[in-house]
């Protein structure tokens, strides 16, 4: 697999109003995933977005990426690869975990917490989207997650607004029925 090849392959075919949903095979996976690997060990942090484009792409999902995916978030602070990269955890740890009916690992969650410090109000608002599916694991991030709620402030600017309506929105679901 040659990552410009198949990166120019799904861009012609989103620009073609496509929807590329490739299926990858595991030697696939794991030749990408290596590639991913490369990156990080060069520092080479622009050809990221590529990789992330495939891993969007996908109809299939694999767990292959789950050491990488942790990698990247301890390596990177660019604000627009971190949004990237929870999107690549939300389909390859949590998504790949739920479809085998296994809890995410405490691991990402770790991460996450982390994530709802950072001073960035896109990844605040994504990071708080990842959590959302977490399920009844969000729980472990409740006091995390209402010590990270945006003022009244929040109105004026569109990713503020939408974190606090995500806390809202969890906020209810932890509350008790009535």
């Amino acid at each position: 697999m040659d990552l410009n090849t198949e990166f120019n392959r799904v861009i012609k075919k989103l620009q073609n109003d496509e929807r590329p949903l490739t299926k990858y095979s595991e030697e696939e996976f794991q030749k990408l995933n290596s590639i991913w690997t490369e990156l990080l060990e060069k520092k080479n942090f622009n050809d990221l977005p590529k990789v992330y484009c495939l891993l969007d792409n996908t109809q299939n999902y694999s767990n292959i990426f789950t050491e990488n995916i942790y990698q990247t978030f301890e390596q990177i602070s660019d604000p627009e690869l971190i949004v990237f990269n929870l999107s690549a955890a939300s389909k390859h740890i949590i998504a790949y975990h739920h479809k085998k009916g296994e809890r995410v690992p405490f691991e990402l969650i770790e991460v996450l917490k982390g994530l709802l410090k950072n001073k960035d109000a896109e990844v605040l608002e994504w990071t708080l989207r990842t959590i959302e599916q977490l399920g009844s694991q969000a729980i472990f991030l409740k006091d995390d997650i209402i010590q990270s709620k945006p003022g009244i402030l929040s109105l004026f600017d569109k990713h503020k607004k939408a974190s606090k309506q995500i806390i809202e929105m969890l906020e209810k679901r932890w509350s008790p029925k009535k």
